[in-house]
């Protein structure tokens, strides 16, 4: 099993992390953003598509359009951008066999511990803002490691 981020969810961090570090308000065309973050021009549609309609940027289209952050940093939580960008985050199937498990069956002898450390990573995930990931980024920065995603 493996818990990473898609792509997509790696490029938008990146996006969002870029952004958080800005004065509130300013707005940066999508070219821009993407060149920026070095995200492949393809891929940033999708991804500023996606986080606009989860109300985390707030987008105007033209040529003095731009993307910027529709609510400050503090305000945005790290588990808004995972499913903002990959999707709820549930695990559907048993650990051990496969089976969907609804948390209705019996349980298999790794629910409990499954079902605790999911909770635990999504409490971190809500309490984590993109201020916090853009104060990383900024110590990484001065340490020599500037990688966001």
């Amino acid at each position: 099993m493996r818990l990473t981020l898609t792509k997509r969810g790696g490029y938008g961090v990146r996006m969002l992390v870029h952004l958080a570090t800005l004065e509130m308000g300013t707005r940066v065309t999508s070219a821009e953003l993407g060149e920026v973050c070095d995200v492949p021009r393809g891929n940033v549609p999708t991804i500023v598509n996606r986080l606009s309609r989860a109300g985390i940027l707030s987008c105007t289209p033209g040529r003095s359009g731009g993307c910027s952050l529709a609510r400050e940093p503090s305000a945005i939580s790290t588990l808004e951008i995972i499913e903002a960008l990959d999707g709820a985050m549930e695990e559907s199937n048993c650990l051990l066999d496969g089976r969907r498990c609804d948390d209705k069956d019996a349980q298999c002898v790794m629910h409990p511990t499954w079902v605790a450390g999911r909770q635990a990573m999504i409490d971190s995930f809500v309490s984590t803002s993109l201020a916090d990931l853009a104060r990383r980024a900024a110590i990484s920065e001065t340490d020599g490691d500037a990688r966001v995603s």
